[in-house]
């Protein structure tokens, strides 16, 4: 059995009740799931994950259900997929012991939280271990901009592979040395633009989404397998268990 995991909780397509406001409610119902099995978040991070160097990772696919709504209070996504890993132990023990009953949001009021327990959960095949390989985000891709930690970089060159082998660095406590390439064809047809926002939760003040921002494309990431290998699993950049950083390979 290997030291790390990555697991796929894939919601039936007929199943119409999945609906999120932001990715909050996402992580709420995987920290409920592990909290079952034993897990036991850093200090603070189940209220502030941005805050916390996290060790695990997750990305929401979702469809949009309201696109023609401008007002970002009204947008609404139903969840279609959602990916999570670790290489952490204590969390891949608790993942590997997940079920679908187990994937309900906690909210004080009684069937408000989400709800993915008609879900199927199957394990990723085995990562082999790679110095070059080729991804795309499942979500936005978050490192802070070094002169203002509230921003994020959204460009890519030495100045964002530098940041972001600071990022992992600190998430892991050895360093890194990650190379992001990026797909120049597809920033090319973007006319540059690469930057994407997510919701990561709902503002107690105002109810409206609090949008963050990173960046979104197809790229070619190299360094030393073990540097890849804990991108794969857990996640790249920071923010990861809020919903950042989630990769898979692309196709």
């Amino acid at each position: 059995m290997t030291n790390e995991i990555k697991i796929d909780i894939s919601v039936p397509r007929d199943y119409r009740h999945a609906v999120i406001k932001d990715r909050d409610q996402v992580a709420n119902t995987l920290i409920a799931a592990m909290r079952k099995h034993g897990w036991q978040p850093p200090i603070r991070q189940a209220q502030r994950p941005d805050l916390q160097p996290a060790r695990w990772g997750f990305g929401v696919i979702a469809k949009r259900l309201n696109a023609k709504s401008d007002n970002p209070k009204q947008w609404l996504h139903r969840v279609e997929r959602v990916i999570v890993g670790s290489s952490d132990p204590a969390t891949v023990d608790a993942l590997r012991q997940i079920t679908p009953a187990d994937l309900l949001e906690p909210n004080q009021a009684d069937g408000a939280g989400l709800d993915l327990r008609m879900a199927n959960i199957d394990a990723a095949p085995d990562w082999q271990d790679t110095e070059a390989v080729n991804l795309y985000c499942v979500s936005p891709l978050r490192v802070s901009n070094p002169a203002n930690r509230k921003l994020s970089l959204l460009q890519t060159g030495e100045a964002f592979n530098q940041a972001l082998n600071q990022t992992m660095q600190s998430r892991f406590k050895r360093p890194f040395d990650l190379r992001l390439v990026p797909d120049s064809l597809y920033v090319r047809a973007q006319g540059g633009d690469i930057a994407a926002g997510m919701a990561i939760k709902t503002s107690d003040k105002t109810s409206k989404p609090v949008i963050v921002r990173g960046m979104v494309l197809p790229f070619l990431l190299t360094g030393p397998a073990e540097d890849i290998r804990d991108a794969w699993y857990n996640g790249l950049g920071r923010s990861t268990a809020r919903g950042f950083g989630c990769v898979e390979i692309a196709q």
